[in-house]
């Protein structure tokens, strides 16, 4: 990430919010840069790849440069697409409706999943679903992470053209390797690290996984429903429609309708566009709660997480998805942003900001203990299939990787002494780490617990100063 740091001069104009800020995200970037880039797994104890988890880890392997490793990587994960009889797929670990037992996919199971990924993937030819269905936010993530890389490398010169499949699209600038490294040249060569036959490969495979989310819309009212632990929160037990769950799906969309919209295919983009205006006019409409001034889940009846109307630190997810047409990183839509919304979305945008301010706000005051910010805001009454103690895993406990995300929501929303509180937090000293080197700590005793060091939260905070630097640079 050298470039985003180097661009803050002493020439720029700062604000002094933010100047305090700039100094602390420049240590930690320089302390984390070695983590950040040894693999693609989480870390610690965990060896496999998680999709979800390699959505951030790829982005940051990309604004550090690693762009090659990153673009080999994406096809590799593609590569694992859930498809009848092509690799051994088990499913159910984490579902109560199953008790909590693996079960192996047959062709029949395998066609219900056709288009998404698998939560894990373990080794060639074997791969996990941990819920009773594929989990939302792996597969959604994913299509967000390549189409955000993706529509990066393949920037050009617009006369620069080559045809890929019947499409037309840009030439990337990335040289092919010149390096005497025979593995890296053969890599470039078969197109497993040249952003344009990348481009090749996974479209199609993101289309199809769109298909297969969009197909998680059960009733038809614009949000995606899941089963238990089908989540990131893998002991939580939500169920029914879950605001993270639609801000994964808004990324994906929006982020793939960009990518779409640079290969010249207007017409795609435009129906992601379409889906992610009926996702959003559906959150404000169903998950929008007056009574608690913030973005909450509506979960199915025979839930047994919970309590029912428990505020989440991941409602902020969504607070990053309906910004990021309005963010820095330099790609919008032109398709979205030469259309006029109709009258009832335009309505419902005038409102986001007020209601974002409020949900940051209803998260400072209910999801704080001793100054830590919690991923869920009282104890849970049913945990599974781990039963967690108060302060354990999801219950109760400060994740580095949720609060780099909420630290990212109250950036787009321009506040910015609580995103220095928030990195203090993060970059203080632990025992005997910084705390963002841990999975998850105990707010009790400041303890890190869990995986160490967890990428995924390295990655996530990592990711968010660089869209912040982005917008302090502006």
């Amino acid at each position: 990430m050298e470039t985003r740091v180097s661009s803050m001069t002493s020439n720029e104009p700062r604000s002094y919010g933010w100047e305090s800020f700039a100094a602390r995200a420049e240590s930690f970037l320089q302390r984390t840069q070695e983590q950040a880039l040894q693999g693609l797994n989480p870390g610690g104890v965990y060896q496999a790849i998680w999709c979800r988890d390699a959505s951030y880890i790829l982005k940051d392997w990309f604004l550090s440069g690693n762009i090659h490793g990153a673009l080999q990587q994406i096809f590799l994960i593609w590569s694992h697409q859930i498809s009848p009889s092509k690799e051994k797929l088990v499913y159910g670990r984490g579902s109560p409706e199953m008790k909590f037992l693996s079960e192996v996919t047959n062709a029949e199971k395998e066609k219900e999943f056709e288009g998404a990924l698998p939560t894990t993937i373990y080794q060639a030819g074997f791969s996990e679903v941990y819920g009773q269905n594929p989990d939302i936010d792996s597969t959604a993530l994913m299509i967000s992470t390549t189409s955000w890389i993706l529509a990066r490398a393949l920037r050009s010169d617009k006369n620069d053209r080559l045809l890929v499949g019947d499409q037309s699209v840009r030439q990337s600038t990335t040289a092919a390797p010149k390096s005497t490294d025979y593995v890296s040249t053969l890599l470039y060569e078969v197109g497993i690290t040249d952003p344009a036959k990348v481009v090749e490969y996974v479209v199609p495979r993101m289309s199809k996984a769109i298909d297969y989310l969009a197909s998680r819309d059960k009733d038809k009212d614009g949000l995606l429903e899941q089963n238990h632990n089908e989540d990131w929160m893998d002991t939580v037990l939500r169920a029914g429609k879950i605001v993270y769950s639609q801000a994964c799906w808004l990324l994906a969309l929006n982020d793939f309708s960009i990518l779409l919209q640079r290969l010249g295919r207007d017409s795609d983009a435009s129906r992601l566009i379409q889906l992610s205006e009926k996702t959003i006019s559906a959150v404000e409409q169903k998950l929008w709660s007056e009574s608690d001034s913030c973005y909450v889940d509506i979960q199915e009846t025979h839930h047994i997480g919970g309590p029912y109307r428990t505020l989440t630190q991941d409602v902020s997810f969504y607070l990053v998805a309906i910004s990021q047409n309005t963010a820095n990183d330099g790609l919008v839509s032109e398709v979205q942003s030469k259309k006029e919304p109709p009258h009832e979305l335009k309505r419902i945008k005038q409102n986001l900001h007020s209601r974002a301010i409020a949900t940051l706000e209803s998260m400072r005051t209910r999801l704080r203990k001793e100054k830590w910010p919690l991923v869920t805001e009282v104890e849970l009454k049913a945990t599974g299939p781990w039963i967690l103690k108060p302060y354990q895993y999801h219950n109760q406990t400060f994740w580095p990787w949720t609060t780099g995300i909420e630290m990212l929501a109250r950036s787009r929303f321009d506040l910015v002494e609580q995103c220095d509180t928030l990195l203090f937090k993060l970059a203080s000293e632990g025992h005997p780490h910084i705390h963002a080197f841990y999975e998850w700590v105990n707010p009790l005793t400041g303890q890190g617990e869990g995986a160490f060091p967890f990428r995924t939260g390295i990655t996530a905070i990592r990711i968010a100063i660089a869209d912040i630097f982005s917008k302090i640079k502006k």
